[in-house]
C-alpha cells in the first residue's frame, strides 16, 4: 500500500515537473519559445508551433508519469489512480476553466491524451519489468 500511494505521489510530481523541465530545456535553444511562454501566462498568447510544443512535452511528462508510478508501486491500479487524477485535473482546468482563454484545439489536445499516456507510462514499467524478469529466468 506505501508503495502504491509513493508511487502515485512520485508520478504526479514527475508529470508537474516534466512539463516544465522540458519546456525549459526548449526555451534555452528557441529564444522566442521563452518569449512567449511569459506572454502565455499573462495574457494566453502563443503561436501554434509552440503550443504544439507544450501538446508533445504534456505527453511525454504523463508517459514518464505513468512509467514512474507504475516502477516504483509495481501495481497497475496506482497507475491508474494516477491516470484518473491527471485525467480530472486536466479535464477540470483545459474543458472548464481555460476553455475560453486558448483555442478548443489546444484544449482537447491537453485532455484526451493524457489517461492513454499514462497507461502507456504503466504498462512500460510493467513491460521492461517483465522483460527484464523473463531474461534473469525469475518471476515477476
Amino acid at each position: 500500500m506505501v508503495r502504491s500511494v509513493l508511487g502515485v505521489l512520485v508520478g504526479a510530481v514527475v508529470w508537474m515537473v516534466g512539463f516544465f523541465v522540458l519546456a525549459l530545456v526548449l526555451a534555452q535553444l528557441w529564444p522566442d519559445y521563452a518569449i512567449h511562454g511569459r506572454e502565455w501566462t499573462r495574457q494566453g498568447v502563443f503561436t501554434a508551433l509552440m503550443a504544439c510544443c507544450n501538446l508533445v512535452f504534456w505527453v511525454l511528462a504523463e508517459i514518464g508519469a505513468g512509467w514512474a508510478a507504475g516502477k516504483i508501486a509495481k501495481r497497475r491500479e496506482a497507475v491508474w489512480v494516477l491516470a484518473a487524477l491527471v485525467g480530472i485535473y486536466l479535464a477540470g482546468l483545459h474543458l472548464i476553466l481555460y476553455w475560453s482563454r486558448f483555442p478548443w484545439w489546444y484544449n482537447l489536445g491537453v485532455v484526451i491524451p493524457a489517461v492513454p499516456a499514462v497507461f502507456l507510462g504503466g504498462k512500460l514499467a510493467s513491460s521492461l519489468r517483465a522483460a527484464r524478469c523473463q531474461a534473469q529466468g525469475g518471476h515477476l
